[in-house]
């Protein structure tokens, strides 16, 4: 549960359950866990997605680990959230939203251009003649 927006230099994207707004990173550690605790690659989940096709369990697992990536420092709540529940909260807020803002962070982590912290790299700068 976030008080700072998400920020989109730093790769991050927002996500409201009910009343709450979350901030997802994809993080390497965020999207190695994912692909642990659903036992599918990145791309794999990204083509689940995309389809609309990721189950809800395996939708909680993802968002859950997108948010613990986003927490701030000290956000022990946020840091510790529960799959389940996350889960369950998106079943309340409607998978098609979920679901489409899922495929947009699990799409950053694939493209690449991102620092393992989930941070966008700088992009170089054209010289001009």
């Amino acid at each position: 549960m976030s008080d700072q927006p998400a920020n989109a230099t730093r790769g991050e994207h927002e996500l409201k359950l009910g009343k709450t707004s979350y901030v997802l990173r994809p993080s390497y550690a965020a999207i190695s866990a994912a692909e642990t605790k659903t036992g599918h690659s990145l791309m794999a989940l990204l083509r689940l997605a995309d389809a609309s096709n990721l189950s809800l369990g395996h939708l909680g697992i993802v968002v859950a680990e997108l948010i613990r990536a986003g927490a701030a420092k000290g956000d022990d709540l946020t840091a510790g959230v529960n799959a389940d529940r996350i889960a369950e909260l998106i079943f309340e807020e409607g998978m098609p939203h979920v679901m489409a803002r899922v495929t947009i962070c699990l799409l950053d982590a694939a493209s690449g251009g991102r620092t393992a912290a989930g941070e966008m790299k700088p992009v170089a700068e054209m010289a001009t003649s």
